[in-house]
C-alpha cells in the first residue's frame, strides 16, 4: 500500500505536492511556512488572538490579517488592523505604507517599517502551474524579441531612402565568340514606365499578384504566415522548394540594390525585409503595385511589364488577353528559365498555374481560365527572331543559363558583363547547315524530323559549337543541352572502363549466349574479346563485362565521368536505357581523349566586369570575375585511357561507325541504338586535333526506322568540312 506523503506546516498537514498558497514569515534571520488552507489567518505578537505569531515589540498585539477571497478561492488580502507601525508593500527599493493589498505570487509585506531591523517580512508564495510559468516566459521572450527587432529596424531604416525610388540600371550583356564577334542580341526597345496601374489593364496586375503575392494588399511589406509556410516546407522537403518573398520586397531587391545587396545571405534577406517596411510606410499599395509592374524582371534584358508586353506579343498591356497576362506573370519566379522563346512548354505549364489561381480567386470563371488554357499563344515574331541574335542562338540562350547558375540570378540580371566564349562561328554554320541538310534529306526515308550537334575542345572541355534542333524559329527547346535522351551503346563506355579499372585484360573473352532476357551476340560467335564486342557493340557482353567487376562500380564511375542524371546498378543501364544529356556524355568521352581528366564541358570560358575597367575599349583591362577551371580531376588511369582510345578506333575501322570514317583522318567513337529506333547517337573524337563531337538524331516523340549508322554518317560529313 503506498504511503501518502505529508508534510505539517502551521496548524495543518498537507499532502506535499498539493497545490495551496504559502506564507513565507522571515524574522531575525529565521524563515517559516505557512501553508494557507483555511479562510482568515490573525498575525499579531498575541498568541492567544493570533494564528501566526510573531513576537517582537515592532508588531502590535493584533497587527494585520490574511483573508480569502470569497470570489477567488486562491487569492488572499493582507489588511493592516489599526497596527502602530503600519503594512508596508515592498517593490524593488521603494516602500509604500498600505491599508490593504491583494496578495500575489511573489508578493512583499513588510510588517513595520521595512528599514528597521525588527522589521518582519512576509513573502506570499503561489506560484502558477508549469504551463501559465511557460507562457509567461514565452510573453516576456516575445515582447524582448520584439523590442530587440524593433530597435534593429530601426537602426536599419536610418541607412537609406526610398523617396524617391531609384530607376532600374541595367547594362548589357556582351557574348563573344572566339574570334571576339559579339553574338548577343540586337538592341532591345528603350525602356519606359507606365504612369498608372490603370494602363497595365484589368488582368495583369490581378495575374501578378494571384502569382506572386496574394496577401499584397494587406500585408506590411513581408508576410510572416508566408514566411512560416515557406520554412516548414522547405525543412519537410529538404530543399528550397518555396520562397516568401512579397511584391514588396521584390521592388526592394530590384530598386535598392546599392543597399540590399546581390548576394544570397541571410543579411541580403534582412535588409530585403527592413526596405520593404520602409517601402510600405512610404506609399500606398496601388503605388507600390505600379512601381513593381514598371521594373520586375522578366527575362531577355527585359524590365517591366510595359516593356514585356511589347516584347513577348507586340502589344500593350491593357490589350493581352488572359491567356497572354497569364503567361507573363508565370514568367516570374525564374525569367530566364520559365521563358516562351527559350521553353514554350514550361512557359505554358506556368500559365496554367496562373489561371487556375485566377479560378479559385473567383477572379476568372472556370470556363474563362479553360478557355485561356485552350487558346493558341502567339508570340511576337520579330522579337522572336532578334531574341537570340541569328549565329547562334541555341548557344546564346545555353550561355544565359550558365551564366545565371554561375553569378546567380540577382547578379546576372544586372548586367554590365562581357563573356567570353570559345565558340567557332565558321563550324557553327557548318554544324547549322549540316543538320539541316541531313535531315532534310534522310529524315523522311528513316522517319526522323530532329537532330542536335555539340562539338568541344577535349582539352578544356568548352564549345565550339551548339545546334539544338533543325530550326530555332519553329522550336527554341535546346536539344544539345536539355534533352533527357536514352544514350543506347554509347553508355557502354562505362562497362569497359569500370572493367579495365578493375584490373580486367581487355583481350579476356566473355560468353556470348544469352543471359537474362539479352540475345546472344549477332556475331554468331561463341566468345568475344573485349576489342571485338565494344567494335560490334554486342550488348550480351558489355552486360557480362559489367557484372564482372560489379555494377555498383560501374555506376560511381560513370558518376565520376560526369553522368548527374539517375541510374541504376542493372542490366539496363549498361545499355543506355537510362536518359542523359548530350553535356554529360560529351565531357566522359572527353575524358578518355585528356588521358582520364575529367572536365566538365562548358561554354563560358572567362567574364568581366564592364562596369569596373580602366579602358571600356579593352576588355583586359576590366576586371576578371570568372575564369573556367582547366585542371580537372584525375578520374581514369592513362593506360585504361590508352585501351578505351584503341576500343573506339576499331569501332570506326572495323565496326558499327564505320560511316563516321574520314579519309587521312583518324577518328575514333561509339554509336548509339535505343529500343525502336528511337533514338540514333554517334560520339567521336579526332584526337590528332582534340576535338569531340556528339551528334544525336530522332524526334521528340516517337519512334525512327534508322540506326546510329545514319548519327555516324552525318558525323563524318560535318567534321570532314570543320577538320
Amino acid at each position: 500500500m503506498t504511503k501518502v506523503l505529508t508534510q505539517v506546516i502551521g496548524y495543518f498537514q498537507v499532502k506535499r505536492r498539493a497545490r495551496v498558497p504559502k506564507l513565507e514569515v522571515w524574522r531575525a534571520g529565521k524563515r517559516d511556512i505557512y501553508a494557507l488552507v483555511a479562510d482568515r489567518y490573525v498575525i499579531g505578537r498575541n498568541p492567544k488572538e493570533c494564528d501566526i505569531v510573531v513576537v517582537t515589540p515592532l508588531i502590535s498585539q493584533v497587527h494585520a490579517e490574511l483573508v480569502r477571497d470569497r470570489r477567488q478561492s486562491d487569492r488572499f488580502y493582507i489588511r493592516d488592523q489599526d497596527s502602530t507601525n503600519g503594512i508596508y508593500r515592498q517593490k524593488g527599493w521603494a516602500k509604500q505604507r498600505i491599508k490593504s493589498a491583494p496578495l500575489r505570487h511573489n508578493t512583499r509585506i513588510s510588517l513595520g517599517p521595512p528599514e528597521l531591523k525588527e522589521a518582519i517580512t512576509l513573502r506570499f508564495i503561489d506560484p502558477p502551474p508549469w504551463y501559465i510559468q511557460l507562457l509567461g516566459w514565452l510573453g516576456k521572450g516575445i515582447v524582448a524579441v520584439f523590442l530587440m527587432l524593433v530597435l534593429a529596424i530601426a537602426w536599419e531604416w536610418q541607412k537609406f531612402s526610398v523617396t524617391p525610388l531609384p530607376p532600374v540600371e541595367q547594362g548589357p550583356i556582351e557574348v563573344l565568340a572566339a574570334d571576339g564577334t559579339s553574338i548577343s542580341p540586337a538592341d532591345r526597345i528603350p525602356h519606359t514606365e507606365l504612369q498608372h496601374l490603370e494602363e497595365f489593364g484589368e488582368l495583369l496586375p490581378k495575374a501578378v499578384i494571384v502569382s506572386e503575392d496574394r496577401t499584397f494588399y494587406w500585408n506590411i511589406g513581408i508576410d510572416p504566415v508566408g514566411i512560416v509556410r515557406a520554412l516548414v516546407t522547405n525543412v519537410r522537403t529538404g530543399q528550397l522548394r518555396e520562397g516568401a518573398s512579397t511584391i514588396t520586397q521584390q521592388l526592394a531587391r530590384n530598386t535598392l540594390r546599392s543597399y540590399v545587396g546581390t548576394g544570397d545571405s541571410p543579411g541580403r534577406k534582412w535588409r530585403e525585409m527592413v526596405a520593404a517596411l520602409k517601402i510600405t510606410a512610404t506609399y500606398s499599395k496601388r503605388q507600390i503595385l505600379t512601381f513593381y509592374l514598371n521594373r520586375v524582371y522578366l527575362g531577355y534584358g527585359v524590365y517591366g511589364f510595359r516593356d514585356a508586353a511589347l516584347f513577348y506579343f507586340g502589344k500593350e498591356p491593357s490589350q493581352l488577353n488572359l491567356s497572354e497576362a497569364a503567361t507573363l506573370a508565370g514568367i516570374l519566379p525564374a525569367p530566364e528559365r520559365i521563358n516562351p522563346f527559350r521553353n514554350k512548354q514550361l512557359a505554358l505549364e506556368y500559365r496554367d498555374r496562373v489561371l487556375q489561381r485566377l479560378a479559385n480567386a473567383k477572379i476568372v470563371t472556370a470556363a474563362e481560365a479553360e478557355r485561356a488554357r485552350r487558346s493558341v499563344l502567339k508570340l511576337n515574331p520579330n522579337s522572336l527572331k532578334n531574341s537570340q541574335g541569328t549565329l547562334a542562338p541555341y548557344f546564346y540562350g545555353y550561355i544565359m543559363e550558365e551564366l545565371t547558375a554561375l553569378l546567380g540570378e540577382n547578379f546576372a540580371r544586372e548586367g554590365n558583363l562581357i563573356v567570353a566564349t570559345n565558340l567557332n562561328l565558321a563550324w557553327q554554320q557548318a554544324a547549322d547547315r549540316s543538320l539541316q541538310e541531313f535531315v532534310a534529306l534522310a529524315g523522311p526515308a528513316y522517319n526522323f524530323s530532329q537532330g542536335a550537334i555539340l562539338t568541344i575542345d577535349t582539352t578544356t572541355g568548352a564549345i565550339l559549337t551548339m545546334t539544338g534542333g533543325v530550326d530555332f524559329q519553329k522550336s527554341q527547346f535546346n536539344r544539345a543541352s536539355h534533352a533527357q535522351r536514352q544514350p543506347g551503346s554509347t553508355f557502354k563506355l562505362f562497362a569497359y572502363a569500370a572493367a579495365l579499372e578493375g584490373g580486367v585484360s581487355p583481350s579476356q573473352a566473355f560468353d556470348c549466349s544469352p543471359l537474362g532476357g539479352v540475345s546472344g551476340c549477332r556475331s554468331g560467335a561463341g566468345a568475344l574479346d573485349m576489342y571485338t564486342a565494344f567494335a560490334l557493340s554486342e550488348n550480351v557482353v558489355a552486360i557480362r563485362v559489367g557484372e564482372s567487376v560489379g555494377l555498383d562500380r560501374v555506376v560511381k564511375l560513370a558518376r565520376q565521368m560526369g553522368i548527374t542524371s539517375p541510374l541504376q546498378p542493372d542490366g539496363n543501364m549498361v545499355l543506355g536505357g537510362y536518359e542523359v544529356t548530350m553535356p554529360e556524355m560529351a565531357a566522359a568521352y572527353a575524358t578518355v581523349d585528356r588521358g582520364g581528366n575529367y572536365l566538365p564541358v562548358h561554354g563560358i570560358v572567362k567574364i568581366w566586369d564592364s562596369a569596373d575597367c580602366q579602358d571600356r575599349q579593352q576588355i583586359n583591362t576590366c576586371r576578371l570575375i570568372y575564369e573556367a577551371d582547366s585542371k580537372g580531376t584525375s578520374v581514369l588511369s592513362p593506360t585504361t585511357a590508352d585501351i578505351l582510345t584503341q576500343m573506339m578506333a576499331l569501332v570506326v575501322s572495323q565496326g558499327t561507325g564505320r560511316a563516321a570514317a574520314i579519309p587521312q583522318t583518324q577518328v575514333i567513337g561509339k554509336t548509339g541504338t535505343t529500343d525502336d529506333s528511337r533514338d540514333l547517337w554517334f560520339i567521336g573524337i579526332a584526337p590528332d586535333r582534340h576535338i569531340l563531337t556528339a551528334v544525336w538524331l530522332g524526334n521528340d516523340e516517337g519512334v525512327t526506322s534508322g540506326s546510329s549508322s545514319l548519327a555516324a554518317q552525318l558525323w563524318g560529313e560535318y567534321m570532314a568540312k570543320v577538320l
